[in-house]
């Protein structure tokens, strides 16, 4: 449950977004994971959730996570520097090294 809530934390994305990570990476550790393995670029690293399939109010899977939610939530949970806004974040202004 604090999984969900802290991924939905993360500015624009939605509950129903997190549910789907949660689905796919049932623990932050099974998405930390993938993301801190040194075999994935960094692109395949931020297109990562991208076709995940998110449920609408009914539970029908009826669209794709989409490649902005996954590069932001990619670039907001493996970011070097703490203090910079989280818009600085999915523009580009911290560093990740390849």
């Amino acid at each position: 449950m604090r999984r969900l809530k802290a991924l939905a934390a993360i500015p624009k994305v939605q509950p129903k977004h997190a549910i789907a990570i949660w689905k796919k990476y049932p623990t932050m550790r099974s998405l930390l994971d993938v993301y801190l393995d040194s075999n994935k670029s960094v692109h395949e690293k931020e297109f990562l959730l991208k076709d995940l399939m998110v449920e609408d109010s009914l539970g029908i899977e009826n669209r794709r996570f989409g490649e902005l939610c996954s590069k932001r939530i990619f670039r907001i949970l493996m970011a070097q520097t703490g203090g910079i806004r989280t818009d600085d974040v999915e523009d580009g202004a911290d560093l990740f090294k390849c």
